[in-house]
């Protein structure tokens, strides 16, 4: 949408890498996404969750602890995705609020809300500009970039069956971590799984 004059161009893309998204996501990222934010001039800054200055994946994270995460609760939002977001803003803070997008679409705009921290401004440009996700889809057409599947973990719990399947058939490692991810939670909380219902 920047490209095609759609969108200003913004001072700078982050993206928060929870270190668990599926192979497909970051091929489109190191292959589309950030070679085209270089064409435009755009910094590009992947971000990650540290813990005592090393850096942490959500699947390390939710093993050490045995954990998973469940729906409805924001451990991984929070302290994966907004926390690290919001340090990697730190440096463009100054007296105005700094204002940030987020690529929310008319297809979640239910998902919009104001920012918990006062020097940050949310705002939402495809809500904004009416824009879904086939819009989305069909302005990446047209400038000949191939559509990336829909982000998310692999273990993530909003997994659908036919997500899980998927995974299952074409990357049978990450689904053999993910059962290795609920077994070790199930130790703790025997009721836990990642599905809501019985064990992957």
């Amino acid at each position: 949408l920047i490209k095609l004059g759609r969108l200003p161009k913004p001072d700078v893309i982050i993206f928060a890498d929870t270190g668990g998204e599926i192979p497909e996501t970051y091929h489109h990222l190191e292959n589309y996404a950030k070679p085209l934010a270089d064409e435009l001039g755009i910094p590009f800054h992947i971000v990650v969750h540290t813990n005592k200055g090393k850096e942490e994946t959500l699947y390390d994270f939710a093993y050490r602890y045995k954990w998973i995460p469940q729906p409805f609760q924001r451990t991984c939002t929070n302290q994966f995705k907004i926390q690290v977001i919001h340090k990697a803003m730190r440096p463009y803070k100054g007296k105005e609020a700094v204002n940030c997008w987020i690529g929310i679409s008319t297809d979640e705009a239910h998902r919009r809300k104001e920012s918990r921290v006062k020097w940050i401004t949310n705002t939402y440009p495809l809500v904004d500009n009416g824009l879904s996700r086939a819009d989305c889809d069909e302005a990446m057409r047209t400038i000949g970039m191939l559509i990336p599947p829909k982000s998310g973990c692999y273990f993530c719990p909003f997994n659908r069956t036919t997500r899980w399947r998927e995974i299952r058939i074409h990357t049978p490692d990450l689904y053999q971590k993910a059962i290795a991810l609920e077994e070790n939670a199930r130790q703790v909380y025997p009721n836990m799984t990642l599905t809501g219902k019985a064990p992957l």
